[in-house]
């Protein structure tokens, strides 16, 4: 077997038959960093601060590398960290923000609560709050400025973290920055949740194989069951799902997933399914997008509940046209199909819910780009922006969310490539839904 290719760094790896995955899902800890008594290896490991970090990923409070951690931890069970005036704050962890005034922190002190008894981070001393009470955030999302409020001596952050019920449990918040930042949150919940595993993947249509690179649909379909269920996916949007690689597919899994649309359907190249052990269908239908030369397709809007919280949200899976030699540009198609999903979003936004929007979008920063735009959905991979603010790692699959939802962890896993399982990455995400409304 090859050896995997990942995006990203993760915590490990678990074998599960022939493919091996990265076991990122449902950390409890941090990962190990070795370190020896060698002044060489100290010299190895780059400082909390100094750490290039991507989205979902733990971020340092401070957008700037002038930072100077005063590590007064035992003095005053948080910390002070002198940035300059006016720097960018962000918070370190998704979780659910709430602003309020008090003489020490100023007023405009911030808390990103992340669940009931989780870590809550504190953010005080800043001349602003870009965020409100309520408002759900994502880890590295701005929350304010440093300013010299409060009793701060200079332009500064007070920065304090606590867990536990109550909020009893300090933490040493040099300490778990040292720990976590650039890595997954330390948390299996999130918004009172455990968060379910989604993802999107194009199985290669059977049309197209097979060739001296991928195997027949038959040899490929049984692997994608196990790279599904290894990864433990709740929910996956597939593309180039053909009739008959639905039925091997769901013979293969036998009961463990359930599907739209439904088997017999005209039209299944483009199908959500989800593992019933976890999720429970509540409805679906279908939306009318443009595919090659502006032929309608039919795509899956599916309402699912979770089945462990009680949450709902909508699931929309897409496949924008390619740009091929067949058919020649498709660009203009593809933007068509983008204004159409928007919509889509808008309104089933109404209902206060969740929107989850996954597939092969063919489109990297010109799908991202509009897609985000006016903060209307968020990447798995990158953080609510009114700009354009793309992520580091761009590809033509995405999972996008809408409304009170957020990532803890993204990975574009090439094993499928290496196992001549399909020419398209899996796109693995942790999704949690926020209340409705939120």
């Amino acid at each position: 077997m090859s050896v995997v290719r990942l995006a990203r760094a993760a915590l490990g790896t678990a074998v599960v038959g022939a493919i091996a995955i990265p076991a990122i899902l449902g950390a409890t800890g941090p990962a190990a960093v070795a370190l020896s008594s060698s002044a060489a290896a100290k010299a190895a490991v780059v400082p909390a601060q100094k750490r290039v970090t991507a989205a979902p990923d733990v971020a340092y409070p401070i957008k700037s590398k002038l930072v100077t951690d005063l590590r007064l931890y035992r003095k005053r069970g948080g910390t002070v960290i002198n940035a300059p005036c006016n720097a960018v704050v962000v918070s370190t962890t998704a979780g659910v923000a709430h602003v309020s005034s008090t003489p020490g922190n100023g007023p405009h002190l911030v808390r990103v609560t992340t669940s009931t008894g989780g870590i809550i981070s504190t953010y005080g001393y800043m001349s602003t709050a870009k965020v409100t009470s309520g408002q759900i955030v994502a880890a590295g999302q701005p929350i304010g400025n440093i300013g010299d409020a409060g009793k701060a001596k200079r332009c500064s952050l007070s920065y304090s973290m606590v867990k536990g019920a109550g909020g009893l449990v300090r933490i040493n918040p040099t300490s778990w920055l040292n720990n976590y930042v650039g890595k997954q949150m330390p948390q299996t919940t999130l918004f009172d949740n455990t968060g379910f595993v989604l993802a999107s993947f194009n199985a290669l249509g059977a049309i197209h194989t097979p060739t001296a690179r991928y195997p027949g649909y038959a040899a490929r379909t049984p692997k994608q069951v196990a790279l599904i269920n290894a990864y433990k996916a709740d929910v996956v949007g597939m593309q180039e799902f053909e009739a008959k690689q639905r039925t091997l597919f769901l013979s293969t899994a036998g009961s463990t997933f359930g599907i739209y649309p439904t088997p017999g359907a005209p039209e299944t190249d483009d199908s959500l399914i989800w593992r019933n052990s976890t999720m429970q269908f509540i409805s679906g239908t279908t939306m009318p997008i443009k595919y090659f030369q502006g032929r309608t397709a039919q795509v899956p809007v599916v309402l699912l509940k979770q089945r462990s919280s009680g949450r709902e949200a909508y699931f929309i899976n897409v496949h924008n046209p390619a740009s091929i030699k067949e058919y020649g540009d498709q660009s203009a198609w593809r933007a068509q199909d983008i204004t159409i999903e928007k919509a889509e979003i808008v309104q089933l936004r109404q209902t206060g819910l969740p929107v989850f929007v996954v597939g092969d979008f063919n489109d990297r920063a010109n799908a991202f780009c509009p897609m985000t735009a006016n903060k209307l959905t968020i990447s798995a991979n990158s953080i609510p922006s009114t700009t354009c603010a793309l992520p580091k790692e761009l590809w033509i699959d995405w999972v996008f969310a809408a409304g009170p939802a957020r990532f803890t962890s993204w990975v574009k896993d090439w094993v499928s490539k290496d196992e001549g399982i399909s020419d398209h990455p899996i796109i693995v995400t942790h999704a949690y839904m926020g209340p409705a409304g939120s």
